[in-house]
C-alpha cells in the first residue's frame, strides 16, 4: 500500500512548504518496505535532504547518496547552498570523488563496452541467436529509408574508427543486394559484350552498378 496514503489516513493531509512543495515521508530505518506508522516521518524537502546527506557521510551508503542527489535536484540547489547546512572542503572532496565513480582498468572498460560483466558475456547462446534472428527480420521488413537512416547513424557513431579489412568484407557481404552467383553471371555477360541496358533490365540493376562490377569496385571478395 502507498506509504503516503497510510500516513495521511492516520495523520491527515500531507502539508506543503511556503513554496507549495509537498512534504516528504521518510522511512526512519531506511527500509522502504517497512510501512509501519512508527517508521514513517513527515519532513520538508530540506530536512529530508539533510537526513540522507548526513547518513551518507556517516555510513557511506549508496542508497543515501542516491536519495540525497534526487532531493538536491528537487531543491534545485547545491548542498552548500542549503539553509542551515554547510559542507566542509574535505566533505565536498569526498562527495566529489564518490560521484566520479570507480576507476576501471582498460580491460574492464572494454568488457563494459562489449556488454560484458567480469569479462564474461551476459548473454546466453539462445539470446544471441534470438538477437540475430531479430536483426535479420528487421533488415528484411525495414524500408529503404529506414535502413538508410540506420546506416547513417552507425556511420556517424563510427567516425574516426578504423575498420579491419576483414570486417569491411563481412559488412559488404551482409548488405550485398545480389548473390554471388548473380554477380558472376553479370560479370560474364559484360565480358561477352552484352549491352548494359539488357543486363539492367534482366537483373534490376543500375548501369552505374554494372560499371562498378566491371571495374571490380564492388563484390571485391569475388575477384581476390
Amino acid at each position: 500500500m502507498n506509504y503516503r496514503k497510510l500516513w495521511e489516513d492516520a495523520n491527515g493531509p500531507i502539508p506543503t512548504d511556503e513554496l507549495g512543495r509537498s512534504y516528504e515521508i521518510h522511512h526512519i530505518d531506511g527500509n522502504r518496505k517497512n510501512n509501519c506508522l512508527s517508521n514513517l516521518m513527515c519532513v520538508s524537502l530540506d530536512e529530508h535532504y539533510e537526513i540522507h546527506s548526513k547518513q551518507y557521510l556517516e555510513t557511506g551508503s549508496r542508497k543515501d547518496l542516491a536519495a540525497a542527489r534526487i532531493l538536491a535536484g528537487k531543491l534545485g540547489k547545491r548542498a552548500d547552498e542549503l539553509k542551515g547546512y554547510t559542507l566542509s572542503k574535505r566533505t565536498k572532496e569526498k562527495i566529489s570523488k564518490k560521484l566520479k565513480g570507480v576507476s576501471h582498468s582498460e580491460e574492464r572498460r572494454k568488457a563494459i563496452r562489449m556488454g560484458r560483466k567480469n569479462g564474461k558475456s551476459n548473454l546466453t547462446p539462445e539470446a544471441i541467436e534470438a538477437r540475430k534472428r531479430g536483426m535479420k527480420q528487421y533488415y528484411k521488413d525495414a524500408s529503404e529509408e529506414e535502413l538508410r537512416e540506420r546506416w547513417d547513424k552507425i556511420s556517424e557513431a563510427h567516425k574516426g574508427k578504423v575498420v579491419k579489412e576483414e570486417t569491411k568484407e563481412k559488412l559488404s557481404k551482409h548488405f550485398a543486394k545480389h548473390s554471388d552467383e548473380v554477380v558472376l553471371q553479370i560479370a560474364k555477360m559484360i565480358e561477352d559484350g552484352v549491352r548494359y541496358k539488357v543486363i539492367s533490365e534482366t537483373f534490376g540493376i543500375s548501369q552505374a552498378q554494372i560499371t562498378a562490377i566491371k571495374q571490380r569496385k564492388t563484390y571485391k571478395w569475388l575477384w581476390n
